[in-house]
């Protein structure tokens, strides 16, 4: 539930504000950048808000429980912000951003509303558009690795190291050690686990073994 300040309800008990929305952006390189859709730049906690960014969101939908909320942040690119090889580089992707409704006349009356992260940001005619997404969100992705007896990397890419001028890259890779050996001679980076048991071995009792020496499992002797 949100600590609204008195005075901040005692105007909208009135019906007669002067509020307005501030975002708080703090991308991937820990830089901070605030926007404001008031006709005036704000200020306060150390940062100023910039006007007239047209920097400004849709009602953020949201749902009880864990489901993610999400809604949409749009505005203008600013060559002195939000410039397009930030963008190209993936800097906004993933920038925190604070939601915050302000007393315009007296900034130290604030209530943070939301909180959340900039999901695809993308360019359209000028502008940028960008997916807001609440942090709940984050528990749908997938966080570790996964123990498969396939490669969990994808051909070429840092973890793979096979070289796009490998003479048999386009003919693909279906993660298996077999494929990563015979084809590309690639074995010493090979991500998945080829000798990890099946459930059946897992799930297996020691009766079911008709040699129990204590050594592999899985293994002749």
């Amino acid at each position: 539930m949100l600590s609204i300040p008195p005075a901040m309800q005692a105007s909208l008990d009135a019906g007669v504000t002067s509020h307005a929305w501030c975002w708080r952006v703090t991308r991937s390189d820990d830089a901070e950048f605030g926007f404001t859709d008031h006709d005036r730049d704000l200020d306060f906690d150390g940062l100023i808000y910039r006007a007239g960014s047209g920097f400004g969101g849709a009602d953020i939908e949201a749902a009880p429980g864990l489901a993610p909320s999400q809604g949409d942040l749009a505005g203008a690119l600013d060559s002195e912000v939000l410039t397009e090889a930030d963008l190209a580089a993936g800097l906004w992707g993933g920038a925190r951003v604070e939601c915050w409704r302000v007393d315009w006349s007296d900034t130290a009356l604030r209530v943070l509303v939301s909180t959340g992260e900039l999901g695809e940001v993308r360019r359209i005619d000028g502008r940028f558009e960008a997916e807001l997404l609440g942090l709940a969100h984050r528990l749908e992705r997938v966080t570790g690795r996964v123990f498969t007896r396939r490669c969990d990397a994808s051909l070429g890419d840092a973890r793979c190291g096979v070289s796009p001028e490998h003479p048999d890259f386009a003919s693909g890779c279906d993660q298996r050690l077999a494929t990563c050996g015979g084809r590309f001679a690639n074995i010493i980076n090979f991500r998945g686990f080829p000798h990890m048991v099946g459930n059946d071995v897992l799930q297996a009792s020691a009766a079911s073994e008709a040699i129990r020496d204590g050594g592999s499992r899985g293994q002749s002797s």
